[in-house]
């Protein structure tokens, strides 16, 4: 059956009418403006979410527009109306022929404000203020008395139920409760946003107050749910219902039908996660297969079983008033969640961090009118006669050049995104909103194509010219589902960028994952090795921890392109940043480090900036791409040898050569540095709790290698005590004072100890 999910004001919507061997819809849109006056000339945008077609249409001067759309045009349109992007999904199957009309009240602002990003509770704190209003209180000077009349569909008040007004910018919650006539009262600051929670439900909708002292007077229809939701030892809020539960104004009925997996399809566990929220559901399927929710609607929920991350979505953001979903899942189970012990690191699989994506200062510029500036700091340059080891940071940022557009050249990339259901929620929107971001900065003589994919790979964008609301639609209009077949979005966006090959173009394929290749990285590198002949670079961005670190690491090095690293969703739009400069504006280039150490001060391990080469007391690291909003930084682990008075009189030399584009010459910078002596008995290795958090990034990263070595040669008791002296270490750096970064990276490290045991106990 044709399934229809609103957001306009007025909609009528028809039953089926007949059943043939295609299905059509016919559908017809009244937008009016205001005092519903109707507008003539409005873009109608729609964009098929598979295929990414895109038709524009316009109403006419009634304000209207007929739509006749065929299943041989696709199944599902993403629909814009003029700037209110997003505004509903058309969706056909096989066979139903419907027809439908909507009545749209063109308010931009108020459809914005809407549809803005949730945010989640779970990351601030909200100061509770209780109200307590009185009937016939007015409001004063500066304040909106607010009236919510809470009432079934039929008009019944509901009395005694929890409602807040809450206002991220306050960083408040509002709190009361209805009285016998189903009314909560506020008294609330005029200019500000404000998110209606009602009955423990966030953002079951909103408010913003005025600018004038007012009184405002609310209703919210609103169905009380006979049915227990209690948080499990899990965390996990497991639902059970007093009667047969149906569909209400408030909460979706959701049935979900499991096939496959361990039981196929039976007494299965089922997980869903909110996106932006920490709320989180549970349910086991019955002998049927079948388990049934009723979630709160508006929102994305992700899928998992105990041996499958992000099996599927389910998509409740657009629905409106009653909600009814039917929706078939398969059971996949992941080796790796079903027999972790069998994916223990590997020298060819080891986990690595990138500690510049955790560098968050801003090195300073220098007063020399050079473009690359050079920053030398110890981890504490003061040393005592107990001093074994010391740490050296070097820093690299770049200025601004003022004449940048003498050094670009046009573009000629291809983006390869993944879309696949992992990739719901902040990934997804993130990303969303840094390519608009990017799509924005782009130039006539550019070109810029878009390849998504999930199980399958799509180019929804492949045109030689740019159009610049064609590739915005298209990129509002993707929706995270399916798999994750990166071989196939690499083989369609090596093709594309090739045939829009230009003889001074800077050509590169940027891909973005957030997951493991469906096929054998032996197979993806052989492929990608054809293109790399051919001048086509590739640079990487990894988003979580769960993708494949070594293969896209593997593809952007042998190419010449950047690796970036998105731990958080709120990477995405940094790595895109940095990406846009390298391929824009590439003030230098061929950056060379040497640094020359002595037998005093001898050096052990760099961190940050792989290492070109060691001997003859030197140490030398390269950066081939130098852009303008570069912010580096490497670590330089030394070794003290019988340290005393005289400590100072043994330099460490920094020699940075690179090529300036801009001036098209050779440059050079020496700086030289010291350890000092010091009578304290107190001498740490690291003073900075910044750069402590750094280090013990670096000291992760170079476990997993020794880990990894050990798990090769199969002496997981050696790999098990690493692990544990690792912690120790941690502990010993840190004080037990972990960062919110650390946190996760130290989880995995325990993680990693289960999955040793379970190995230790098989042999």
């Amino acid at each position: 059956m044709l399934k229809f999910f609103r957001n306009a004001v007025v909609i009528f919507f028809s039953v089926l009418i007949s059943l043939t061997s295609t299905a059509q819809l016919t559908y017809n849109i009244t937008v009016n403006g205001p005092n519903q006056s109707p507008m003539a000339g409005v873009e109608i945008v729609l964009v098929e979410t598979s295929t990414f077609v895109r038709t524009v249409y316009k109403t006419n001067p009634q304000g209207k527009l007929a739509l006749v759309l065929n299943e041989s045009d696709g199944k599902k349109w993403m629909m814009n109306v003029g700037e209110m992007y997003n505004y509903t999904i058309l969706e056909l199957s096989p066979g139903a022929t419907a027809s439908g009309s909507a009545t749209v009240s063109y308010d931009v602002a108020r459809w914005n404000r809407q549809n803005e990003l949730p945010v989640d509770r779970n990351t601030i704190e909200l100061e509770d203020i209780p109200q307590r209003i009185a009937s016939n209180a007015m409001p004063g000077a500066g304040e909106e008395l607010v009236e919510l009349l809470v009432v079934s569909k039929g008009g019944r008040p509901f009395f005694g139920t929890p409602v807040n007004m809450t206002s991220y910018a306050l960083g408040v919650s509002y709190s009361t409760t209805t009285d016998e006539h189903g009314v909560a009262r506020f008294m609330l600051p005029l200019n500000e946003k404000f998110q209606i929670d009602l009955d423990g439900e966030d953002d079951f909708s909103f408010h913003d107050t005025g600018s004038k002292s007012a009184i405002n007077r609310i209703t919210l229809f609103y169905e009380k749910i006979n049915f227990k939701e209690e948080e499990n030892a899990d965390g996990y809020l497991e639902q059970t219902f007093l009667e047969v539960p149906k569909p209400v104004s408030n909460r979706v009925m959701v049935v979900l039908n499991i096939i496959g997996g361990p039981n196929d399809g039976i007494e299965e566990d089922l997980y869903l996660q909110t996106d932006y929220s920490s709320k989180k559901y549970y349910a086991k399927t019955n002998s049927e297969g079948k388990a049934v929710f009723l979630l709160p609607k508006k929102k994305t929920y992700h899928l998992s079983f105990n041996f499958q991350k992000d099996a599927g979505v389910v998509d409740l953001s657009k629905f409106f008033g009653i909600g009814y979903s039917v929706l078939t899942f398969r059971y996949n189970p992941d080796p790796r969640l079903q027999f972790p012990e069998n994916y223990l690191p590997t020298k060819n699989d080891v986990k690595s961090y990138d500690i510049n994506n955790y560098v968050t200062q801003r090195y300073p510029d220098t007063p020399d009118e050079e473009l690359v500036n050079v920053h030398v700091k110890w981890g504490n340059a003061k040393i005592n006669s107990g001093s074994l080891e010391a740490l050296l940071e070097l820093g690299f940022s770049i200025k601004e050049p003022t004449n940048k557009q003498a050094i670009s050249k046009p573009l000629n990339i291809a983006f390869v995104l993944d879309k696949s259901g992992s990739m719901s929620g902040p990934n997804i929107d993130l990303l969303k909103s840094a390519m608009l971001d990017f799509i924005s900065k782009l130039r006539p003589e550019d070109r810029v194509s878009i390849v998504f994919f999930d199980t399958e790979a799509v180019l929804a964008y492949g045109e030689v010219n740019i159009n610049k609301p064609h590739l915005e639609d298209v990129i509002r209009a993707v929706q995270a589902d399916g798999g994750t077949n990166i071989y196939e979005g690499l083989k369609m966006g090596y093709e594309v960028v090739e045939k829009n090959k230009l003889s001074n173009s800077v050509n590169r394929v940027i891909l973005l994952t957030d997951g493991y290749c469906q096929n054998p990285v032996d197979l993806t590198v052989d492929l990608s090795k054809n293109y790399f002949n051919k001048g086509i670079s590739v640079s990487t961005i990894g988003v979580g921890s769960a993708y494949n670190q070594a293969l896209l690491t593997l593809l952007s090095q042998y190419s010449g392109g950047l690796v970036h690293q998105a731990v958080e969703s709120e990477g995405i739009s940094i790595a895109l940043e940095k990406e846009f400069e390298s391929l824009l504006y590439p003030i230098a280039s061929d950056l060379r480090v040497k640094v020359t150490y002595n037998d005093r001060v001898i050096y052990k391990t760099l961190f940050g900036i792989p290492e070109k080469s060691n001997s003859d007391h030197t140490v030398v690291f390269e950066l081939p791409k130098v852009f303008s909003s570069l912010n580096q930084m490497a670590l330089m682990k030394f070794k003290i040898e019988n340290p005393d008075r005289d400590i100072d009189k043994n330099k460490i030399k920094i020699e940075t050569t690179y090529f300036d584009e801009i001036k098209q010459q050779e440059i050079s910078i020496v700086k030289e540095t010291n350890l000092e002596w010091t009578d304290e008995t107190d001498a740490e290795m690291i003073q900075d709790a910044y750069m402590k958090n750094i280090y013990s990034m670096a000291v992760i990263n170079q476990a997993y290698k020794v880990i990894a070595d050990y798990c090769d040669s199969k002496n997981y008791t050696a790999a098990k005590a690493l692990i544990n002296e690792t912690l120790k270490s941690l502990k010993v750096i840190n004080g037990e004072k972990y960062s919110e970064d650390l946190i996760p990276l130290i989880e995995e490290l325990k993680q990693t100890l289960i999955y040793l045991d379970r190995v230790i106990m098989k042999q």
